[in-house]
């Protein structure tokens, strides 16, 4: 099984003390590089995710990849999301699991067949929660849930992760459609950064 690494600078403002490698995982949070991408509207609209990024709206999430593999999908994080990311791959684990492997490499094996673009399985990996113009979707691991949105086709803004079965048994699933509604609202990113279709050929390339 791969080993993982995550990489997070943080500066300390009192000693400028760099904190490095947090844990041992393949997860890497980057501020953001320049990524080939599939077709020219995605470069087009890469000065825009730059701008959020640069804001802080959003983290890049970079997965390390096996040799002689280039990435083929864009994978970010809003600072919440990476926050419950960084307690999640310290070891964080439910009350009662449901995958035999960790939780850290669950998440692992599904971002790193997204962001190596494998194949992705619908409604086993990923959906969409509601269809609808501006939809939410739904990344998915045995025992863990995460919810965001395509900025574009093979880009995706992971904002909530949750236990599967909290999902489930109190039916979170409106709840969080809605609040990341609200924050694509407030990042004013509903007409040009958020895929329309809801269809998974219409966000995930297969």
């Amino acid at each position: 099984m791969r080993s993982i690494t995550e990489q997070k600078d943080l500066e300390n403002e009192h000693s400028g003390e760099r904190l490095d490698r947090l844990v041992d995982l393949n997860i890497n949070i980057v501020e953001a590089s320049p990524t080939r991408h599939s077709c020219f509207e995605a470069l087009i609209s890469m000065s825009t995710i730059q701008t959020l990024v640069d804001s802080g709206a959003l983290i890049r999430i970079e997965v390390d990849l096996a040799a002689g593999e280039q990435p083929a999908r864009l994978l970010y994080g809003t600072p919440g999301f990476i926050e419950w990311l960084g307690t999640l791959l310290a070891g964080a684990e439910p009350a009662q699991r449901l995958g035999e492997a960790t939780v850290a490499e669950q998440v692992d094996s599904l971002f790193y067949a997204f962001t190596a673009g494998k194949q992705m399985i619908y409604t086993r990996q990923f959906r969409v929660i509601r269809a609808e113009p501006n939809a939410v979707w739904e990344f998915k691991t045995p025992d863990v849930r995460i919810f965001g949105w395509f900025l574009q086709r093979d880009c995706f803004a992971a904002v909530f992760g949750d236990w599967t079965n909290r999902v489930k048994d109190h039916d979170l699933y409106r709840g969080y459609r809605i609040s990341i509604r609200r924050i694509r609202r407030e990042l004013g990113v509903e007409d040009n950064l958020c895929v329309k279709g809801s269809s998974p050929d219409d966000v995930v390339s297969f």
